[in-house]
Formats: structure tokens, C-alpha cells, sequence
């Protein structure tokens, strides 16, 4: 029997007692060495499979009542982790040392009604981080760096001998020399000094560097992308179906460079035939090419608020795979005739070749509306038609139980020197629902032709909320009155149902935003399943595959299909990898959202440090024992401190209130406050109010 079989087998004895690994050694037949009784422990203790003890004594986690998990720190100093009877609550009293990303080994404490249960850390069994990115502060004689990851919230000790010249406020890397335990604080020493905290980029340098991305490729996938060429050759143009002479206009944000996708539309009796052209990034970024594991090391290209990380280099994602226009662009194709309900009769997949003919973006189409004003009678027949079947789809989406968030987007607006100026918040348009809806349907096409025809495959699941964020949103819709009572049971027409009751209500945003943040984070996933927010049986991503790679996989698998090759050595080779690119896109997709919205709040601390002492009408936000959270109208959001507010606060953590003991005065999500702005700290990210006159 295999070593570790046999570890396993012994610890799930009855009479087994957690013991060193002499003892397990001396307690299994004959014929293993010690050294290869410690590797196999080892190797059970990095899958999680067993727990070592703080006195050097193995065991298996369920049998000492604990559970193995990664640590997610909320910046408040309390956290959770995920078992398989739903999360656990860490209060911060019971983080005892561990760090967002640690593996950590907890023991449940107590079971709460409608609430996660509360655990505590026993013990870190896996450290996350061996460094920290933070601001030098010094304090007469203690210099400290404060970490700029408002989740890690232990600051670190420096000795003098391990400062290295940094200077009150640098930026630096620090290294961890101990680490906190709950009882002794952390130490580190400065390895690498970033810059100084008053340089306009500094914090968005931070950001970078904190979440592993780099500006650079590697010269050997640069070389690779110089050597492809910047025109589509006249052989491979014409061994595709020639779309040229068909209506193409790409339809993006303002300030897009790189453009997946294309559309086409033109009417055929009752019918309308739409045609979606994705740019062919996989005839040029082959498998086991530099530039493809590159790309798939990044996972996706992250926009950050004063810059772009491309998945792929700026040559080819601005170039020769952009669907520019006016310049003949290979595509993957898929026409789909759609009949005036917004059924798909037939479709058709091909690789194609095309010209886009214009470049729109959103706000000029937007305004082509308002105006009834066009370039041309072939972009007014487009754009007419699309507007038709976008709001057939939207309301065929809607009808099925689809979630149709309202929310907003800030835009921080820079000049020259990169320093913020305004805030352009966008919401959803009828032109920006012209492109979600068509880019809806296709994914919904691909996927569900792939399903089946039994290929490998790389699906965009969803799964429903947890019953206790159900159980906390039927509470929380309850206080503003809304008439719904059955969302525990976990149906997405329950929940479109408070979205759709809270569209003419002022407290509409922030409805939207604690149901954005009850749902379950999307991801890849090999195998199909249904998508909730979108109420699909199958989804894919398919029409970015310019930044994002697992478009990118979805491309190849889809050609595969097309031509019978799924039993391709190549092909067989990647559909063996789809857990792992799954997982590593779902992690590195997580990590650009966090550094998006990070840069944003740099950007917005930065706008605000200039205007301390304004009041300002804003909305509550969040509700938590320490104070109330209050977004205002350009989206910056800050804290006032339980401290600074009037007499003595209970707070009621079922309903999210803080409620005043003698007047009764209550603060609850959704409510409209005026506020002072009395201090930002931009390296914290932190912005604060008292409330205003």
C-alpha cells in the first residue's frame, strides 16, 4: 500500500493519538525510513490533508474538530474562511497572527442563526506572504512600515540596522523576520525602496507590485510578437469566409485601443441576421509559444486608472488582432438569424475575414439617439436594428430570471502630470446595452454548441448566493419596506424583483450594491453548469480573447470542434491543463478586480485631499459597530467613526443599524446624511467624515 495511504489509514483509527513522525514511523510496517515517513507527512500537510500541531504532532484536521482553509481578511480586522458548512466569521480577537491568504487550521466556537458561525485560528499553517509593500513611518526612535493592503493589519517593526536609508514616508518592500502570533507583533527589514509617498504614481506602483503584475514582457515573447506580421496574408484571407463587403462597426468605451469585437445586422423578412465577428487571436498566439504562456501567466490585461497591463504585447493587441478599421482583421464569426421574440433559429460558426467600416463609441451612439442624427443610412439601419433586438434580448433575459444590476462606474479623470482632476460616473446607456446584449447571446451560442457536441470546454459558471446572504438581504429589503418575502428561497426572479421595486427609490444604488456584494463570485470552470445572474444553462466567455485568456482556450477548443480535431494531440494536451487555466484565470481575473478598484480609490483619496473642510451630501453605505461608511455622488467612500458621532450607539448586526441608546436616533444602510471631509490618508486609502451642518 502507498506511504501516505497507509498515514491515513493509521490516523483514522480510533484509538490514534496526534503523534510526532518517529512515532508514526515506529507505528507502520516494516520497510519505511523515517526520511521517507517526514516526506510523506510533508506531502499529506501541503494538500491540506493533515494538520501538523504546534508541538511537531500530526493528525487529521476533522479528527482534532478543525478546519484547513484560506484566511480572507476583511481591512475592519476581522475575516473568514470558507468550509464546506459555508464561511466562517474570524472576529478579529480570534485572528490570532494569520494574514489575508494564509492557510490557517480553525475550530468553530459558536453557531450563529442567520449569521456565519463564528470560529478562530488555531494555528497559520502557510504563510501567504514572505514580503509586504507599505509606508516607512518613523516615531521618534521606532520606524514602522505601515502595509498599504489595508487586509494585512499588522504593521511591522524595523530595526534600525535593517532600515537601509529608508525615510520617513518611502514606499518600500519589507521582508518578514517574524511574524505576528496575537501575542508578539511582526518584524521585518526593508529590502527595496520604491520612492517617496509624494510621487504622483507612486501608490499605483504599489498597487503593480502588490498583486505580482509587470509593465514589461519578457524579451523572447516580444521578439516572438515582432515576428508575426502586421497584415493578414492574401492566402489565409482567401481560404476564409470573406465578410468585407458586409456593414461592420466596432462599438467601445472612448478610450479603448484594442477592440475583440465587431458587429453586423441586417434584416431578413420577420428575422434579424446578426453577425458578431471576434478578433482571430489564436491563429497568432499559438500553444507553447512564448507569447501564449505569457498570456496565460497573466491571466487577463488589467486597466488601471492612470495606465493599461495588456495581456498581450501592445503589437498585437493594438495591432495586426485589433479590429481596427478600414484594415482587412481575422475573426471568428458567428451568425446567428434571431426571430422578432429573440429565439435563435439557426447559426453558423466560421473563421472569417473582415473590415470594420466604423469605430463608434459609446458616447457617440448615445448621442446618435438623442439626436435622431447619423453618419449615413448604413450606420442608422445598424444601430436602429440593434436597439430593436437588444431590448427584445434584455427582456427575454429579464423574463427568465436574469439580475439586471443597476449600478455605476467611476471614471477618474487625469491630466497631463497623471493627477486627478474630476469624476465622470457612468451608468448603463442604451448604446452600452446594444454590445452586452449581442456579446450575451453569442457566449450563450458558443457555449451551448460546444455542450453539445461533448467537447472539452471552459465554462463561465455562477453559483447562487449562500443562504445566509439570502437570509441577511430578506432582512435588510425588509426595513426599507419592500414587499418580497421569498428570497431565501434562492430564486433570481426574487431578487430582480427587489432590484426592479428599488429603481425609482433613492436608496437604488445601494440596494444594487449589497446584492452585487451577497452574489458569489463568477468563474472559469471545465465543466458546465448553470450561470445565476444570467440565468443560462451554459455560458461561456468567448469575445475578449484580446485580454483574457480563457477566450483565448475557448478560440482553440471552438476551431477543434469545427474541424473534428478534439482528439488532436494539441488539443487533447490543453483539455487535459482546463482545471488548472481555470483556476489560475479565476485567481488572476480576482486579482486585476482588486487592483482596478484599489487604483480608482487612490485616485478619488488623491482628488479629495484637496477639498478637507467641504461638506457633501452623501449616502450610507455600510453599517459596522466602529462607525458608518458614506459614499458620495462621485462614488469616494468614508468612514465616520462611532467615536465622532452624537452620545452612545448600539449596533444591531441583523439588521445593520446603529441605533441610539437615549434618543433612538437610528443610521441604517440607504439612508441620506450630509458629511464634513476631515482627513484622507491616500497611502491608506481612507477617507474621513464627520457628519455636516
Amino acid at each position: 500500500m502507498q506511504l501516505t495511504k497507509q498515514i491515513l489509514k493509521l490516523m483514522r483509527r480510533r484509538d490514534y493519538r496526534p503523534s510526532t513522525a518517529n512515532e508514526i514511523a515506529a507505528s507502520l510496517a516494516a520497510g519505511f525510513r523515517p526520511d521517507q515517513v517526514s516526506d510523506a507527512l510533508r506531502l499529506l500537510e501541503e494538500e491540506r490533508r493533515i494538520i501538523k500541531t504546534s508541538k511537531s504532532r500530526y493528525a487529521i484536521p476533522v479528527e482534532l474538530d478543525l478546519v484547513m482553509g484560506e484566511f480572507e481578511a476583511n481591512r475592519a480586522g476581522y475575516g473568514f474562511v470558507e468550509s464546506p458548512a459555508g464561511d466562517l466569521y474570524i472576529p478579529r480577537s480570534r485572528v490570532h497572527g494569520a494574514m489575508h491568504g494564509d492557510t490557517v487550521a480553525v475550530r468553530l466556537l459558536r453557531q450563529r442563526r442567520g449569521l456565519s458561525n463564528e470560529a478562530e485560528v488555531v494555528r497559520v499553517v502557510d504563510r501567504a506572504h514572505e514580503t509586504v509593500i507599505g509606508r516607512v513611518e518613523k516615531r521618534g526612535r521606532v520606524t514602522v512600515v505601515v502595509p498599504s493592503d489595508r487586509r494585512i493589519f499588522y504593521e511591522l517593526l524595523i530595526a534600525r540596522e535593517r532600515e537601509k536609508g529608508a525615510a520617513d514616508g518611502d514606499m518600500v518592500v519589507a521582508r518578514f523576520t517574524v511574524y505576528p502570533d496575537g501575542r508578539a507583533g511582526a518584524h521585518a527589514e526593508i529590502v527595496e525602496i520604491l520612492g517617496g509617498e509624494d510621487s504622483p504614481t507612486i501608490e499605483i506602483d504599489v498597487i503593480v507590485k502588490e498583486h505580482g503584475f509587470s509593465a514589461d514582457f519578457p524579451p523572447e515573447a516580444l521578439a516572438e510578437a515582432g515576428r508575426i506580421p502586421d497584415e493578414v496574408s492574401p492566402s489565409e484571407a482567401g481560404r476564409r469566409r470573406d465578410f468585407r463587403d458586409l456593414f461592420t462597426v466596432t462599438i467601445d468605451g472612448l478610450d479603448a485601443q484594442d477592440f475583440d469585437d465587431a458587429v453586423s445586422l441586417s434584416k431578413e423578412d420577420d428575422d434579424y441576421r446578426l453577425a458578431v465577428h471576434i478578433a482571430d487571436v489564436s491563429h497568432y498566439v499559438r500553444p507553447g509559444s512564448a507569447v501564449d504562456a505569457e498570456a496565460h501567466n497573466r491571466g487577463t490585461s488589467v486597466y488601471l486608472s492612470d495606465r493599461v497591463l495588456p495581456m498581450l504585447p501592445e503589437r498585437l493587441s493594438n495591432g495586426i488582432c485589433s479590429l481596427n478599421p478600414m484594415v482587412d482583421r481575422l475573426s471568428l464569426s458567428v451568425e446567428m438569424v434571431v426571430d422578432r421574440a429573440g429565439h435563435i433559429k439557426r447559426f453558423e460558426i466560421s473563421e472569417g475575414v473582415i473590415r470594420s467600416d466604423y469605430r463608434l463609441t459609446y458616447e457617440e451612439v448615445d448621442e446618435m439617439f438623442k439626436s435622431d442624427s447619423y453618419p449615413g443610412d448604413p450606420v442608422r439601419e445598424l444601430l436602429t436594428g440593434l436597439r430593436e433586438l437588444s431590448d427584445v434580448l434584455e427582456v427575454n433575459r429579464l423574463d427568465r430570471g436574469a439580475l439586471d444590476f443597476e449600478t455605476i462606474e467611476p471614471k477618474v479623470i487625469l491630466d497631463e502630470k497623471l493627477t486627478p482632476v474630476e469624476v465622470v460616473v457612468r451608468e448603463k446607456t442604451p448604446a452600452t446595452k446594444l454590445i452586452e446584449e449581442t456579446m450575451i447571446l453569442t457566449n450563450e451560442t458558443i457555449a451551448s454548441f460546444m455542450y453539445w457536441q461533448e467537447a472539452p470546454m471552459v465554462y463561465r459558471v455562477h453559483d447562487k448566493p449562500s443562504l445566509e446572504s439570502l437570509t441577511q438581504i430578506e432582512e435588510l429589503v425588509s426595513t426599507f419596506g419592500y414587499p418580497v418575502k421569498k428570497v431565501k428561497a434562492g430564486s433570481s426572479r426574487e431578487l430582480q424583483k427587489i432590484i426592479s421595486y428599488a429603481h425609482s427609490r433613492p436608496e437604488r444604488l445601494t440596494v444594487n450594491h449589497l446584492l452585487l456584494r451577497s452574489m458569489k463570485r463568477a468563474k472559469y470552470h471545465p465543466a458546465s453548469s448553470p450561470h445565476f445572474g444570467l440565468a443560462s444553462e451554459q455560458y461561456t466567455h468567448f469575445t475578449s480573447p484580446i485580454r483574457r485568456y480563457p477566450d483565448l482556450i475557448v478560440h482553440r477548443l471552438v476551431k477543434a470542434a469545427l474541424a473534428g480535431d478534439i482528439f488532436d494531440s494539441t488539443i487533447v494536451e490543453i483539455a487535459d491543463s482546463l482545471g488548472e487555466i481555470c483556476e489560475h484565470s479565476s485567481w488572476m481575473e480576482r486579482e486585476a478586480d482588486e487592483a482596478e478598484r484599489e487604483s480608482v480609490d487612490v485616485k478619488l483619496c488623491q482628488l479629495m485631499a484637496g477639498r478637507i473642510g467641504e461638506v457633501f451630501a452623501g449616502t450610507i453605505s455600510g453599517v459596522t459597530p466602529f462607525g458608518v461608511f458614506v459614499q458620495l455622488a462621485n462614488t469616494a467612500e468614508g468612514l465616520i467613526h462611532i467615536r465622532d458621532l452624537p452620545g452612545y450607539f448600539d449596533y444591531n448586526e441583523r439588521l445593520f443599524e446603529l441605533e441610539n441608546r437615549k434618543t433612538g436616533q437610528v443610521f441604517r444602510i440607504g439612508q441620506e446624511v450630509k458629511v464634513q471631509l476631515t482627513n484622507v490618508l491616500v497611502g491608506e486609502r481612507r477617507i474621513d467624515f464627520v457628519l455636516g451642518e
